[in-house]
């Protein structure tokens, strides 16, 4: 190696720094029909009231995404949210 070569590597740095901070800031990729189908799964699954505490939101607002949004599923009589689609409807 000479000291010619720096200024290449230099740039060959800068270009995989470039690179990795694009790659960093890419959104994360849409879950696959598996992942979706799994959020209904019984784990993931939790009541409206408590869901309305946790995520600190109204329960009207709870009860409106599960019947337009489909973040959730009638059990019974009663809405059980689904933990991963209600993270992804309010982005957490």
């Amino acid at each position: 190696m000479t000291d010619d070569d720096l200024p290449l590597l230099d740039e060959i740095i800068a270009a995989l720094q470039r690179l990795r901070e694009r790659v960093a800031d890419a959104a994360e990729p849409e879950p696959s029909p598996d992942v979706i189908d799994d959020d209904f799964a019984p784990g993931n699954l939790i009541e409206l009231p408590v869901a309305a505490q946790r995520f600190e939101t109204a329960k009207d607002k709870l009860r409106r995404w599960c019947r337009n949004d489909g973040i959730g599923v009638l059990r019974g009589g009663r809405w059980m949210v689904s933990v991963p689609r209600l993270r992804r409807h309010i982005g957490r």
